[in-house]
């Protein structure tokens, strides 16, 4: 598969909104606010999960059935403090830990620390693996075509250079450079990343081996463009300072 189609492949699972293709308006959810509040769990992680043979656990998360809130706008954000920043994902095949990049991200890493920590991405999956690219989450409905309620634009640098374990905002093919809603992607190999046109915003990055690892056992259960083979579901999603 050619690099530009491969860079295409990112930008596809959130086309389907509206015929043509945009996340502009889309409303999901039962409730509009605009507040940012604190889960009401928001220091506990997930329960410990007994692996499968596949060193996944792919039990159904309760937050999965809950109510997902959507946005007018952007929520503040909550990177007041000097930092550093993280967020820490707690799956079905264990923790993915990411360093934010304010500085590079802009408005989208604000956007995204502001979602994890008002416990948006509780309960949601990781709806498109494809193997040896990248792992796709953060869509309330789970199909490719959902969002929060609203975008930002953080364009990366013109000349920047994807690296594996770059964690990026997923957006539509006629959307701008940049723009971000709250599905991002999670790049799985330097390979695919050499695929990547700068076209999307980079909000973070994986920083330890046991994140790999976690990395690498969803990529596993990929099959091609698509839903992994067993469910991959965010248990929890948290934000913290200094670590």
């Amino acid at each position: 598969m050619s690099r530009a189609a491969r860079a295409a492949l990112v930008a596809a699972a959130a086309l389907a909104v509206t015929g043509c293709g945009t996340l502009e308006g889309f409303r999901g959810g039962e409730e509009t606010i605009a507040a940012v509040p604190m889960p009401p769990a928001a220091t506990a992680m997930a329960p410990e999960l007994e692996p499968g043979r596949d060193g996944c656990n792919h039990s159904r998360p309760p937050a999965a059935d809950e109510a997902r809130a959507t946005y007018d706008e952007p929520p503040p954000s909550p990177l007041t403090g000097p930092g550093p920043w993280t967020v820490t994902m707690a799956t079905s095949c264990g923790a993915i830990r990411i360093a934010l990049d304010p500085e590079r991200g802009g408005d989208a890493t604000d956007a995204f620390a502001a979602l994890a920590r008002a416990g948006f991405y509780d309960g949601l999956t990781m709806h498109r693996v494809v193997p040896s690219f990248v792992i796709q989450g953060g869509d309330p409905d789970g199909t490719g075509a959902g969002g929060p309620g609203f975008t930002v634009e953080s364009p990366p640098p013109g000349d920047y250079s994807y690296r594996n374990g770059d964690v990026a905002m997923a957006k539509a093919g006629n959307e701008p450079a940049g723009t971000a809603g709250s599905q991002f992607f999670i790049v799985s190999t330097e390979s695919g990343a050499a695929q990547l046109q700068p076209l999307y915003a980079v909000v973070g990055h994986v920083v330890d081996e046991e994140s790999s690892a976690t990395l690498r056992r969803i990529d596993a259960l990929g099959i091609d463009d698509g839903p992994p083979v067993e469910p991959v579901w965010i248990w929890t999603a948290r934000l913290a300072e200094g670590e």
